[in-house]
């Protein structure tokens, strides 16, 4: 996947998670402090700011997102994890307390989703797959235009 496409894919899987989970408003970004929207203006604000973090050759992006909202955690919990395994997703737990549920979804392609709900919030978790195009593994290179960029800039000696 290029660099846009990975955005793009970790978008979609916040709308479908937060989607499956009931509750719709009062997702953010923490760091920085970003909510997460409908609107194109929130939606961009967390998308551009995602640059890729090494995976052996290439990259993935991995971003978070939270909930502090006065919802029901862990009955959005049981949402997102029938919904994740409903699409095929290998779910498992990461911890496994009733009360403060932790599970997470892997993906046949390396990509990863996971949830946690605790009785004060929630959090959404997106790893896309490792990428090595050239978009991702430059991506410090790549121009304004928004051109991909699939070599090197040459060094100067």
């Amino acid at each position: 996947m290029t660099l846009d496409e990975q955005r793009e894919w970790v978008g979609e899987q916040f709308d479908a998670a937060i989607a499956a989970s009931g509750v719709a408003d009062g997702w953010f970004r923490s760091r920085p402090s970003l909510p997460w929207s409908d609107k194109g203006i929130d939606r961009d604000g967390v998308l551009n700011m995602l640059f890729p973090f090494d995976c052996g050759s290439g990259g993935r992006l991995i971003v978070s997102l939270l909930n502090t909202s006065s919802e029901d955690p862990i009955a959005a919990s049981e949402n997102v994890r029938a919904f994740w395994e409903s699409e095929g997703w290998a779910v498992s737990n990461i911890r496994s307390y009733e009360s403060d549920p932790y599970f997470r979804a892997d993906g046949e392609d390396g990509a990863q989703l996971a949830f946690m709900a605790t009785a004060e919030h929630m959090s959404l978790e997106v790893v896309t797959s490792c990428s090595v195009h050239g978009t991702v593994t430059n991506w410090q290179y790549r121009d304004e235009e928004k051109n991909e960029f699939p070599e090197m800039r040459p060094t100067i000696p």
